[in-house]
């Protein structure tokens, strides 16, 4: 492929977000010759927006089991092959008073199903491990 410039190169990878510059950077780093063309800055859509949280899955355990095995297994790749970039924090789902008690055990079956540890805890662990809920 030819550039305006008469550069060659194997790939043109549209979209610079995490998508776009992480297939750029693996393609680079199997000798390929890389354009990445991005219409803003670098980052700028929807991955300059995130807020920076690498999801275990849990949020579609119950209603999309899939995606939410897909999620934890990229979670775990993401850990082994970026372990600087990743920094443990876990979460907390909460139950309120006035949701259904139940689903509490419907969604931790669910997480243990697709992959993702769960577990209930009482509400002076949740402070201890948050302050602010």
């Amino acid at each position: 492929m030819k550039t305006r410039d008469s550069q060659a190169s194997d790939v043109i990878i549209i979209g610079g977000g995490a998508t776009g510059a992480g297939i750029a950077r693996d393609c680079a780093l199997r000798g390929l010759r890389v354009i990445l063309v991005e219409r803003h800055d670098i980052a700028t859509g929807a991955t300059g927006r995130n807020h920076g949280l690498l999801h275990s899955g849990a949020r579609y355990a119950v209603t999309d089991a899939e995606s939410a095995r897909e999620c934890i297994s990229e979670n775990q790749i993401l850990k082994r092959i970026a372990r600087h970039c990743v920094e443990p924090t876990d979460g907390l789902f909460i139950t309120l008073p006035e949701d259904d008690l139940a689903f509490q055990a419907t969604f931790i079956r669910a997480c243990e199903a697709a992959g993702i540890r769960a577990e209930a805890i009482d509400p002076q662990q949740a402070l201890i491990i948050e302050p602010s809920v």
